[in-house]
């Protein structure tokens, strides 16, 4: 017997509500078995130089003006002019694989950084209310995409660069973590 036009019709509009849902992107978090950009920051990171810190101290007149984006684990955060924060932090390298706790289970997969990471840089963001305080606020610890600019000013206590940020993502302490965290 042969399910009726009806029958097809159903069946069809599942298959697609579920191919739908299963291509719905990675969510504010990233949980995805790839690192997924979000539409924002795909046309933030556009035409920016991953930034290279020791490079662009070496030779500042090749950098300066540029727009750079790099990844920052958060090791203090102060306040800055206009309400912004200053941000200290090591420059971490992304995993474009994401570890997963469960392989069958995008959601169990969180945003990866390598486990060493690199230079000191700095970093002046306005951050969002969401991202200034409460329980998933930008703090020590939290990893920062950052896109910006690199100053003139480097920071008076260690010298290091301070990037002038004009966009962020930030991932909270938990909604990361270093390569090797989770046994695949």
């Amino acid at each position: 017997m042969r399910p009726t036009p009806s029958v097809r019709n159903v069946a069809s509009s599942f298959v697609v509500a579920a191919v739908l849902v299963a291509c719905g992107g990675a969510g504010r978090w990233g949980h995805a078995r790839n690192y997924v950009p979000n539409s924002e920051e795909k046309s933030q990171i556009e035409g920016a130089r991953e930034l290279d810190a020791p490079m662009a101290q070496l030779k500042p007149e090749q950098w300066k003006g540029a727009k750079v984006r790099f990844f920052l684990v958060v090791s203090e955060r102060k306040p800055a002019p206009g309400g912004a924060a200053y941000l200290t932090g090591k420059i971490a390298t992304l995993n474009e694989v994401n570890n997963c706790e469960n392989k069958y289970d995008d959601d169990s997969c969180r945003v990866t950084i390598k486990p060493t990471l690199h230079e000191t840089v700095h970093a002046t963001i306005a951050l969002r209310a969401e991202d200034d305080v409460g329980e998933l606020r930008v703090g020590t610890g939290t990893l920062v995409r950052v896109v910006g600019q690199i100053s003139d000013a480097t920071d008076p206590d260690d010298g290091k660069l301070v990037v002038q940020g004009a966009w962020y993502r930030q991932w909270p302490i938990g909604y990361y973590i270093k390569e090797g965290d989770f046994k695949q």
